[in-house]
């Protein structure tokens, strides 16, 4: 193979790179917390960053920047490469669905089964497997999969800011700041929520049209 060849594969590669860093990254985050038994539903003040297993929320966190910033690569480097392709095309919103499922389950896993965390958490992750199933049946009737939408892509922004900020309150809990301040809980409860809308919207969006046909 060629080094242009090579190259634009790299799209791909990205893309794939970040399937495999969210389980990788959640186990890390689990395991760093150690047992979830007992917690609080207020759990941003259990900051891993300022215990003994802080080297594993590091390497967590370094994983889940990683796979976000992939998320900005992939797509661009596809264009700019000549390098879009069928696969890259499904694998892209797949990456996504997976990165989110994984670290949406570390956060439930570590603030506890609230049903103000599990009813809207189980909304992002039905969805995303409906849409996923959707797009694999397609794949023998379209050349081109189903297109993400300029919703879905804000659906996803909305996603990775909401799995983002319980970093931010452990960052500020390992540096003395108050992380189990309300702000906190009721911001990311708000975009959970709101993630959780918008991702009914995007498949209700796509759902309709069909039923229509």
């Amino acid at each position: 193979m060629t080094g242009s060849a090579m190259l634009r594969q790299l799209p791909n590669a990205l893309t794939v790179f970040r399937i495999a860093a969210a389980p990788a990254g959640a186990v890390m985050m689990i395991l760093s917390y150690g047992s979830a038994e007992g917690r609080p539903f207020a759990g941003f003040d259990l900051s891993p960053f300022r215990h003994e297993a802080g080297a594993l929320a590091i390497a967590a966190l370094a994983l889940f920047v990683a796979a976000a910033v992939t998320d900005l690569l992939d797509g661009w480097l596809a264009r700019a490469l000549g390098a879009v392709s069928r696969a890259g095309a499904l694998l892209d919103p797949i990456a996504d669905k997976v990165f989110v499922a994984f670290w949406l389950f570390v956060w439930v896993w570590i603030i506890g089964p609230a049903p103000l965390v599990v009813v809207p958490a189980a909304a992002i992750i039905s969805r995303d497997i409906m849409m996923t199933v959707l797009r694999l049946q397609r794949l023998d009737q379209e050349i081109v999969p189903i297109p993400v939408s300029f919703d879905a892509k804000m659906k996803t922004l909305i996603e990775f800011l909401m799995l983002a900020l319980p970093f931010v309150a452990g960052f500020l809990a390992a540096n003395g700041t108050a992380a189990t301040d309300w702000f906190f809980i009721e911001a990311w409860l708000s975009l959970l929520w709101f993630s959780a809308a918008l991702s009914l919207y995007t498949a209700a969006r796509y759902l309709w049209p069909r039923k229509a046909a």
